[in-house]
């Protein structure tokens, strides 16, 4: 009979071993969906304002840009 015992024992404490992996586990993943989450909003964020930036460098080499029939010629000329 103490054989059964600790066989169910044994038992006991391997399913609660498990039980406790597991409960890390279920933490661990949602930490990290926490974080995928928020790398995705940052990545959202920072995309929106590359395109701003490409969008105003463009702006500003338009505007540098002079059409030649409004080009005053240099005084040399």
């Amino acid at each position: 009979m103490s054989h059964f015992m600790t066989s169910e024992t044994n038992i006991a404490d391997r399913l609660a071993e498990l039980e406790l992996k597991v409960t890390f586990q279920d933490d661990l993943i949602e930490k990290l969906n926490q974080a995928l989450i928020q790398q995705q909003d940052d990545i959202r964020m920072l995309t929106k304002l590359l395109e701003k930036m490409s969008s105003d460098m463009q702006d500003l080499q338009e505007s540098s840009v002079i059409d030649q029939k409004l080009e005053v010629p240099p005084p040399h000329y």
